[in-house]
């Protein structure tokens, strides 16, 4: 298995570059890292072959789109290997499922669902736990208040950190079209996609199709481009963070948060309202090291932390900021 120290430098200098803004052209990245745009291509297709790359991913902000977002936590019981697997599956193939993740700690599986009223949220949960049956043993869910990628840092633990802030509590509907629904698809699953290839998978100019990407992007519906990475590849392990606050003031909390995006060892933090108020991406190398980042939070924000839960991912099973039930199940079209 690659590890961190079997990627050189040129390897790690397009991932930093890629994990910036992972729509940026061959020939952008290669006037930064000082390599052909030949040379940079290959070397991000091979990222992709060893699964260090896993995809190029749109962050798009679903409350801008008319939906609410919600994580749902869930414990299992009685269940063999293969009825995980077949139940990841079908939670995966959920159009209203954007995230999916599994692992060990309280809950087996995490995911994060988007829903456009708080009546549909009921439907669709009621609709997880039909899937689930017999073997789900708990359940419980937080709504989604705003998150913010910050880097992928243990790539150049150096360079500073400009994270791509989400507010995913559901805002006025801005007016969209066909061609933009058919934009946001395609480019959700595939953010390096070129105007000349976005083009002809929605059927339209690349002029059209220029000027509908650009609004996107400044209307804040298109909040960003980031690779997947497999931190395993590269020995890290990945751990959620679930934290609960004590009654401090609001001051206090949000001092606690921006330590939180300070943190070398924190990728990714994230505010709800529910059965937790925070949760955070850490990746290690061990379990000892996230000891050590779990007692330094602890340490110094004593007064904050009420209670915490941690939760190893052993896959993202799934990454998609597109409601697949957007096209249906929305009033936003013209």
């Amino acid at each position: 298995m690659p590890k961190i120290n079997e990627i050189d430098e040129k390897d790690r200098k397009i991932l930093t570059e890629l994990d910036k803004n992972a729509r940026q052209t061959d020939s952008d990245i290669a006037k930064k890292v000082g390599l052909s745009k030949q040379v940079v291509n290959y070397r991000i297709q091979k990222l992709l072959e060893r699964g260090i790359v896993r995809n190029f991913y749109s962050v798009l902000n679903a409350g801008k789109l008319g939906f609410n977002s919600y994580y749902v936590f869930l414990q299992l019981q009685k269940t063999s290997n293969q009825e995980e697997k077949e139940l990841l599956s079908r939670l995966k193939n959920l159009d209203y499922v954007g995230w999916l993740v599994s692992g060990i700690g309280r809950w087996d599986i995490i995911l994060l669902l988007y829903a456009n009223s708080i009546l549909n949220f009921d439907r669709l949960l009621s609709n997880i736990m039909e899937i689930c049956g017999s073997h789900l043993h708990e359940y419980n869910f937080t709504a989604l208040i705003s998150s913010e990628h910050i880097s992928y840092k243990f790539l150049a633990e150096t360079r500073s950190f400009q994270g791509i802030k989400q507010t995913e509590e559901k805002t006025e509907i801005p007016k969209l079209d066909k061609a933009d629904i058919s934009i946001l698809r395609a480019i959700s699953q595939n953010s390096r996609a070129s105007i000349i290839e976005l083009s002809k998978n929605i059927n339209e100019t690349i002029q059209i199709t220029r000027y509908h990407l650009k609004n996107l992007i400044s209307q804040k519906i298109i909040e960003g481009f980031k690779p997947q990475i497999d931190a395993k590849k590269l020995d890290y392990q990945w751990n959620l963070l679930l934290l609960q606050f004590s009654s401090v003031g609001e001051k206090r909390k949000n001092e606690f948060i921006n330590f939180c995006k300070e943190h070398k060892k924190i990728y990714y933090v994230t505010n709800t309202i529910g059965l937790y108020n925070l949760m955070l991406d850490v990746y290690v190398r061990s379990n000892e090291e996230f000891k050590e980042v779990l007692l330094g939070l602890k340490e110094k924000y004593s007064d904050v932390i009420k209670s915490y839960e941690s939760f190893i991912v052993f896959d993202e099973h799934k990454i998609n900021y597109f409601p697949g039930a957007l096209e249906i199940k929305s009033n936003i079209f013209k």
